[in-house]
């Protein structure tokens, strides 16, 4: 993954292959993912409320997420900020490409979140954590960053939840609360630590959300009133 130097000008011409290109490796990272969700993540728990299911199983479906969780990061990333993302810049000629950073080098939480995402750093960064320290609560740092981070969070859980047709707000609590948390620990970190934390984050995500929707979709009797079976966990009360 490379990114390229940032530039205010407009490119030249637009390479049509290079878009052509682009496309073709966001399609083949997007049957890469789904790849891993029939192989890996649907075999696993289908079996969820249709067989007895003890704190072994929950152990070994752990230990699957968590490889399937960072080849799901890592391919993700690519496809969306560095493939989609590089595919659209090529056709409206916009120069700056530096939409990440090397974020696999980082050593410490607070490195990551400022390279992961540019554009997102960015606008967050800009119109939240500026006007928040400047102006709603002037000097608070703590305060503008905890602000920052509810807003990134709070979006992330919409889109899943709006993609799985659910709400169950793991994301928003591993980022949000604990992420947030990680965020001022600069010591006796290392870029183990870092990687090793995404791991177990992604691990927990995809535990907790597949079950939740392999229980909704396949096994689970649904809550009577509708608004309040989008909020009700049906993974808690329905495993034998």
């Amino acid at each position: 993954m490379m990114y390229l130097k940032v530039s205010n000008s407009l490119t030249d011409k637009i390479r049509w292959m290079v878009v052509i290109w682009k496309f073709v490796e966001v399609g083949a990272g997007i049957f890469c993912l789904a790849f891993i969700v029939e192989r890996f993540i649907t075999p696993t728990y289908c079996a969820f409320n249709t067989q007895y299911l003890d704190w072994k199983w929950f152990i070994k479906s752990y230990i699957k997420a968590y490889i399937s969780g960072i080849l799901f990061l890592i391919i993700g990333h690519y496809v969306l900020l560095h493939a989609w993302m590089n595919a659209w810049a090529e056709m409206l000629r916009f120069g700056d490409r530096l939409f990440y950073k090397d974020w696999w080098n980082c050593t410490t939480y607070r490195e990551y979140y400022r390279t992961w995402n540019i554009v997102v750093h960015n606008w967050l960064y800009t119109y939240v954590y500026k006007d928040m320290y400047e102006i709603v609560v002037p000097g608070k740092r703590t305060l503008s960053s905890a602000m920052v981070f509810f807003i990134s969070a709070i979006f992330h859980e919409l889109v899943i939840a709006f993609s799985l047709r659910f709400f169950y707000p793991v994301l928003f609590i591993l980022f949000g609360i604990i992420g947030y948390i990680f965020f001022f620990i600069r010591k006796y970190t290392s870029n183990v630590f870092m990687q090793l934390g995404l791991g177990f984050g992604m691990s927990i995500m995809f535990n907790l959300y597949s079950m939740e929707a392999c229980a909704r979709w396949n096994n689970c009797p649904s809550h009577p009133n509708y608004y309040l079976d989008l909020f009700i966990p049906r993974s808690w009360s329905c495993l034998k």
